[in-house]
Protein backbone atom coordinates (compact mmCIF):
# COMPACT_ATOMS: atom_id res chain seq x y z
CA UNK A 1 0.00 0.00 0.00
CA UNK A 2 2.93 2.03 0.71
CA UNK A 3 4.36 1.54 -2.44
CA UNK A 4 1.04 2.47 -4.52
CA UNK A 5 0.93 5.80 -1.94
CA UNK A 6 4.13 6.91 -3.29
CA UNK A 7 3.26 6.30 -6.88
CA UNK A 8 0.28 7.84 -7.18
CA UNK A 9 2.36 10.87 -5.28
CA UNK A 10 4.61 10.85 -7.83
CA UNK A 11 2.37 10.37 -10.52
CA UNK A 12 0.19 13.80 -9.02
CA UNK A 13 3.60 15.79 -8.80
CA UNK A 14 4.19 15.21 -12.28
CA UNK A 15 1.23 16.57 -13.22
CA UNK A 16 2.47 19.86 -11.83
CA UNK A 17 2.35 22.60 -13.95
CA UNK A 18 4.93 25.25 -14.65
CA UNK A 19 4.47 29.17 -13.30
CA UNK A 20 3.12 31.22 -15.40
CA UNK A 21 6.10 33.70 -15.18
CA UNK A 22 8.46 30.89 -16.32
CA UNK A 23 5.77 29.77 -19.14
CA UNK A 24 6.19 33.43 -20.14
CA UNK A 25 9.93 33.37 -20.42
CA UNK A 26 9.85 30.54 -22.48
CA UNK A 27 7.47 31.44 -24.65
CA UNK A 28 9.49 34.78 -25.24
CA UNK A 29 13.01 32.62 -26.13
CA UNK A 30 10.27 30.51 -28.54
CA UNK A 31 9.27 33.52 -30.19
CA UNK A 32 13.08 35.16 -30.80
CA UNK A 33 13.92 31.81 -32.20
CA UNK A 34 11.06 31.52 -34.11
CA UNK A 35 10.00 33.14 -37.58
CA UNK A 36 6.51 34.41 -37.07
CA UNK A 37 4.46 36.68 -39.66
CA UNK A 38 4.29 40.27 -38.54
CA UNK A 39 2.07 41.42 -35.56
CA UNK A 40 1.63 44.64 -34.24
CA UNK A 41 2.94 44.41 -30.05
CA UNK A 42 -0.84 44.39 -28.88
CA UNK A 43 -1.53 41.34 -30.58
CA UNK A 44 1.45 39.98 -29.80
CA UNK A 45 1.37 40.32 -26.09
CA UNK A 46 -2.25 38.99 -26.29
CA UNK A 47 -1.08 35.87 -27.98
CA UNK A 48 1.52 35.47 -25.40
CA UNK A 49 -1.60 35.94 -22.99
CA UNK A 50 -3.36 33.63 -24.65
CA UNK A 51 -0.57 30.71 -24.91
CA UNK A 52 0.59 31.14 -21.50
CA UNK A 53 -3.62 30.67 -20.01
CA UNK A 54 -3.46 27.57 -22.25
CA UNK A 55 -0.04 25.97 -21.25
CA UNK A 56 -0.90 26.58 -17.17
CA UNK A 57 -3.50 23.45 -17.72
CA UNK A 58 -0.28 20.93 -18.55
CA UNK A 59 2.80 19.04 -16.92
CA UNK A 60 6.13 21.50 -16.60
CA UNK A 61 7.79 19.37 -18.14
CA UNK A 62 5.97 18.12 -21.11
CA UNK A 63 5.45 22.40 -21.51
CA UNK A 64 9.10 22.59 -21.56
CA UNK A 65 9.97 19.41 -23.81
CA UNK A 66 7.04 20.77 -26.35
CA UNK A 67 8.22 24.51 -26.43
CA UNK A 68 11.52 23.27 -27.02
CA UNK A 69 10.46 20.85 -29.68
CA UNK A 70 8.59 23.97 -31.42
CA UNK A 71 12.05 25.86 -31.18
CA UNK A 72 13.49 23.28 -33.76
CA UNK A 73 11.08 24.65 -36.36
CA UNK A 74 11.35 27.74 -38.71
CA UNK A 75 7.93 29.04 -37.60
CA UNK A 76 6.20 29.74 -34.65
CA UNK A 77 3.67 26.90 -33.88
CA UNK A 78 0.10 27.80 -33.92
CA UNK A 79 -2.01 26.54 -30.22
CA UNK A 80 -3.12 23.52 -32.59
CA UNK A 81 0.63 22.19 -32.85
CA UNK A 82 1.63 23.06 -29.05
CA UNK A 83 -1.58 21.51 -27.74
CA UNK A 84 -0.53 18.53 -30.12
CA UNK A 85 2.88 18.21 -28.38
CA UNK A 86 1.93 18.59 -24.83
CA UNK A 87 -1.57 16.46 -24.52
CA UNK A 88 -0.57 12.99 -25.29
CA UNK A 89 2.19 12.71 -22.37
CA UNK A 90 -0.73 14.39 -19.86
CA UNK A 91 -3.22 11.88 -20.77
CA UNK A 92 -1.20 8.98 -20.69
CA UNK A 93 0.03 10.46 -17.25
CA UNK A 94 -3.91 11.10 -16.14
CA UNK A 95 -4.92 7.75 -17.50
CA UNK A 96 -2.35 5.92 -15.11
CA UNK A 97 -3.33 7.88 -12.09
CA UNK A 98 -6.83 6.94 -12.63
CA UNK A 99 -6.53 3.56 -13.21
CA UNK A 100 -4.29 2.83 -10.16
CA UNK A 101 -7.11 4.98 -8.09
CA UNK A 102 -9.93 2.77 -9.77
CA UNK A 103 -7.69 -0.09 -9.16
CA UNK A 104 -7.33 0.55 -5.58
CA UNK A 105 -10.96 1.09 -5.34
CA UNK A 106 -12.03 -2.50 -6.35
CA UNK A 107 -9.60 -4.66 -3.88
CA UNK A 108 -11.64 -5.61 -1.40
CA UNK A 109 -10.63 -4.66 2.48
CA UNK A 110 -10.19 -7.60 4.85
CA UNK A 111 -11.35 -7.02 7.93
CA UNK A 112 -9.47 -7.13 11.00
CA UNK A 113 -10.96 -9.82 12.40
CA UNK A 114 -10.36 -11.59 9.02
CA UNK A 115 -6.45 -10.88 9.42
CA UNK A 116 -6.10 -11.93 12.27
CA UNK A 117 -7.77 -15.33 12.89
CA UNK A 118 -7.23 -16.01 8.48
CA UNK A 119 -4.18 -15.60 7.72
CA UNK A 120 -3.80 -19.44 6.64
CA UNK A 121 -3.05 -20.59 2.84
CA UNK A 122 -6.83 -21.65 2.26
CA UNK A 123 -8.23 -18.39 3.77
CA UNK A 124 -5.87 -16.28 1.84
CA UNK A 125 -6.29 -18.59 -1.61
CA UNK A 126 -10.15 -18.02 -1.31
CA UNK A 127 -9.65 -14.43 -0.61
CA UNK A 128 -7.55 -13.79 -3.72
CA UNK A 129 -10.03 -15.71 -5.67
CA UNK A 130 -12.70 -13.91 -4.73
CA UNK A 131 -10.39 -11.00 -6.40
CA UNK A 132 -10.80 -12.77 -9.72
CA UNK A 133 -13.17 -15.12 -9.57
CA UNK A 134 -13.11 -15.35 -13.49
CA UNK A 135 -9.80 -16.71 -13.49
CA UNK A 136 -10.37 -20.44 -11.85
Amino acid sequence: MEQQNEVERILSLSLAPLSRVEIMRELLKLKVKTNSRNMDAASLELQLEVYADELTRFPADCVLQALQDAGRQKWWPDWGTLEGLVTPIQDLRQRLLRDLKAHDNMIPVRSEKERRYNNGPKALGDFLNKLHPDDQ
